[in-house]
């Protein structure tokens, strides 16, 4: 694939990676900050990458999955490795649903390629929830609130939420918050894409 054709995301929001037309943090971020302290992303959330995604994460395109993956892992390369990568988790049926977890998919790779070790099962679903799509950040946030558990006890360590799509950051701001509730000094947030006009309809 020729890299020209490949919606590379330049300049975004240091905090939630909302892409922007100078650098700087956005307006959101200064009135709400989340719970993680940074997030990137390689691209954002438009053709041909959202292709890719679907393919990769609904056609269970591996090949797809890995190349992303190292997209991803070369974009992050230059910045302060975290020492645990996580993943958000599915539910039991949507694991079963689709076969696999695309997140720890995509962790997997990116911890291989930095040579950062990553839990495969650092977070559990513990409750179904309303599909995401169609709710604004602040439903969404309602909507995630003690959905999450994790068994992790950590010690002051940086952690990074590695994730395919960045949309409004409700469900890695109730990670993070999870995260830094059992120990975590610094939660970065990981993407394949982010969204470019996420809803942020209360």
């Amino acid at each position: 694939m020729c890299d020209r054709a490949l919606p590379v995301l330049e300049i975004a929001c240091a905090r939630c990676a909302v892409p922007l037309v100078s650098a700087g943090t956005c307006g959101e971020c200064q009135r709400r900050e989340p719970a993680f302290d940074e997030a990137v992303a390689a691209f954002e959330y438009r053709f041909p990458v959202d292709r890719l995604i679907h393919r990769f994460k609904y056609s269970g395109d591996l090949a797809v999955g890995r190349w992303l993956a190292l997209r991803l892992a070369e974009r992050v390369a230059s910045r302060d490795p975290p020492d645990l990568l996580v993943a958000p988790p599915l539910t039991d049926s949507r694991l079963r649903e689709r076969g696999f977890n695309q997140a720890v998919v995509i962790a997997r790779h990116v911890g291989k390629q930095l040579h950062v070790r990553h839990s495969h099962a650092a977070f559990a679903k513990v409750r179904d929830t309303s599909p995401q799509p169609g709710l604004g950040r602040r439903q969404r946030l309602a909507n995630l609130r003690e959905a999450f558990r994790t068994e992790l006890r950590l010690s002051g360590e940086h952690v990074a939420i590695v994730d395919d799509v960045l949309t409004t950051g409700a469900t890695a701001h109730a990670l993070s918050k999870l995260l830094k509730a059992n120990g975590a000094s610094r939660v970065s947030v990981w993407a394949i894409a982010r969204t470019p006009e996420p809803s942020r309809r209360s």
